[in-house]
């Protein structure tokens, strides 16, 4: 399963859902596969992915999705437990999985060598994990967990192609794209 495929896929699912995206190729298909106000293109922050969709999730009920990658949760595995100890019922956490830290010269991962993060977010209380390897798997488990309460930790194993070229994103214009679309959410529910 290509990374590009399975978003362009998750893509076609969403109506009203926040995405915060990874940095690197992540933000980039993701700009490439549906540019909304309501993605968070994370630039320079390795690690903090799904730190960031945790937060936005705990002060929102609208349904919040991470898509993170397997060296950035390797990093900031803190996160996995935080999100199984607040278990914020409107959080997607997608992994994509490609088993390399692409963004520093495709050295293995943990996950390469027996790290499994669905086994490891079951045991940090995120109830409701799986592993999909294909993209049937994928949407099945996507559409489930947009139906149904969170936490949820989908690990797409995912392989590796050519990168995109870099989405046209400034992070300043990104944050104020992304709070615009949630202060008029906001508005909106309170007339």
């Amino acid at each position: 399963m290509l990374r590009f495929e399975a978003t362009q896929l998750l893509v076609s699912h969403l109506t009203n859902e926040l995405v915060v995206s990874n940095l690197g190729p992540t933000s980039a298909e993701l700009w490439h596969a549906g540019h909304r106000d309501r993605n968070f293109y994370t630039n320079g922050s390795m690690g903090l992915c799904s730190s960031i969709a945790l937060g936005i999730a705990l002060s929102t009920s609208e349904k919040v999705i991470s898509l993170d990658g397997d060296g950035s949760l390797l990093m900031n595995m803190g996160t996995l437990a935080t999100i199984g100890r607040e278990k914020p019922a409107n959080l997607i956490v997608v992994v994509w999985d490609n088993e390399q830290y692409g963004q520093t010269g495709h050295q293995p991962s943990h996950t390469a060598k027996g790290t499994d993060l669905e086994q490891v977010a079951r045991s940090c209380g995120i109830p409701r994990c799986v592993t999909v390897r294909t993209l049937e798997d994928f949407e099945l488990a996507f559409e489930e967990a947009l139906r149904q309460d969170g936490p949820w930790c989908i690990v797409a194993k995912i392989q590796e192609a050519e990168y995109l070229p870099a989405a046209p994103n400034e992070p300043e214009m990104t944050l104020y794209r992304f709070r615009s679309t949630l202060l008029r959410a906001s508005q909106q529910a309170t007339h």
